[in-house]
């Protein structure tokens, strides 16, 4: 029960990192979730647990356009530094999380489904882990925004 009431204060911070004029804010804490998981892309499917356990679910995620330009992700990553971790989004499983495929000036974009990564390498203490948003202005120049999660064991 303290792990839970630890787990919901810690997914009520963000962090914030600025890229140019793109805000990403995520959660500070990721915790391993034992089980196997369903990814967005299952669930639309009518699929169930297609990711490896111990998988990590990335709750908060918002894009912030903080310029005069439209923005347009095109892709998520989350990475773990110690390890050499990768969990990509792009395409049609970007779209299935549910963020704006155009973030106007001003706008602030959210996930309508958590980013779920599988088979998440966890070891005996806490690690950095890092979430970008890569994309590109109007004018085409390419951006990114990464921001650090602790990543919990």
């Amino acid at each position: 029960m303290k792990a839970f009431l630890i787990l919901l204060a810690t997914l009520s911070v963000t962090a914030q990192v600025n890229a140019g004029e793109i805000v990403l804010e995520t959660n500070n804490h990721l915790y391993p979730i034992p089980g196997r998981g369903t990814s967005c892309t299952a669930m639309n499917a009518g699929r169930e647990q297609d990711l490896s356990a111990p998988h990590v679910s990335i709750s908060e995620l918002y894009v912030t356009n903080k310029t005069s330009q439209n923005f347009y992700p095109t892709r998520l990553t989350f990475t773990t530094g110690d390890t050499g971790y990768v969990c990509s989004y792009t395409g049609q499983v970007l779209a299935d999380l549910g963020l704006a495929k155009n973030i106007q000036p001003g706008q602030r974009a959210q996930t309508f489904c958590n980013m779920k990564c599988g088979a998440v390498p966890f070891g005996q203490m806490a690690k950095p882990g890092y979430l970008t948003v890569y994309g590109h202005m109007s004018d085409g120049q390419t951006v990114e925004a990464t921001a650090e999660i602790e990543v919990m064991n």
